[in-house]
């Protein structure tokens, strides 16, 4: 039997589930303090918006990465 030229091999697709679980983990850290902020300093609401699509664009930019081969 010939081995599959596309076959990624099983440690590529460790190293890649351990990366997007280290993602999600900073992405969470990241949204669960600006909640935290957010609710300890609500003038800071504002100013927050801005992190708050930094964490929106972190997420899509982590889904793309999923989603392409």
């Amino acid at each position: 039997m010939a081995a599959d030229p596309n076959a990624t091999p099983r440690r590529d697709q460790e190293t890649r589930l351990l990366l997007i679980l280290l993602a999600l983990a900073v992405i969470l850290l990241t949204v669960s303090g600006l909640v935290y902020i957010t609710y300890q300093h609500p003038a800071l609401t504002g100013p927050l918006g801005v992190g708050w699509t930094a964490a929106a664009v972190m997420v899509t930019g982590l889904g793309i990465t999923v989603t392409r081969r």
